[in-house]
């Protein structure tokens, strides 16, 4: 198995004596150049260019990789923004609504203290109205019944 190098923050598989050497040298991330010690006249190997090709492949990939889940970060971060400001809002009307219950339930308390109070009040208002129609017919009866007892006589 080939030997594994770090660039940077990239990992390199070398498998020619003289990319090693300049992975040793300090070849730094994104520094693709030669360097000073290669012969001139000779073309660098094509491992070697292969290698360099996949190394651009792989930062231009993790360029986008960095992109995307930069855009999906400010995405999330301007969702959840969004849900915290619609939780604020729910959480306000929430309160405004215990607020109006509570108010509600003292009315309801104050009502039934009233009905309470006014029920035996209506009983005994009651009982009046009929004994006062009792009298009231009572009496009409009695003067209806002496005109006939006049007549009669």
């Amino acid at each position: 198995m080939e030997p594994l190098y770090q660039a940077g923050s990239i990992l390199m598989k070398v498998n020619t004596l003289q990319g090693k050497k300049m992975v040793e040298s300090g070849l730094q991330s994104g520094d693709f150049s030669l360097p000073q010690s290669w012969p001139s006249g000779l073309p660098p190997p094509t491992d070697l260019e292969i290698l360099q090709q996949k190394v651009v492949t792989v930062q231009q990939e993790l360029e986008d990789f960095k992109k995307e889940a930069l855009k999906a970060i400010h995405y999330l971060e301007g969702a959840f923004c969004e849900m915290n400001g619609a939780l604020a809002q729910q959480e306000e009307q929430v309160a405004r609504v215990k607020q109006r219950l509570r108010e509600e339930e003292d009315r309801g308390i104050v009502r039934n203290k009233v009905l309470t109070f006014l029920l035996p009040r209506e009983k005994q208002l009651r009982e009046h109205c009929r004994r006062l129609e009792c009298l009231l017919l009572g009496r009409s009866r009695k003067a209806l019944d002496l005109p006939k007892k006049i007549q009669a006589n």
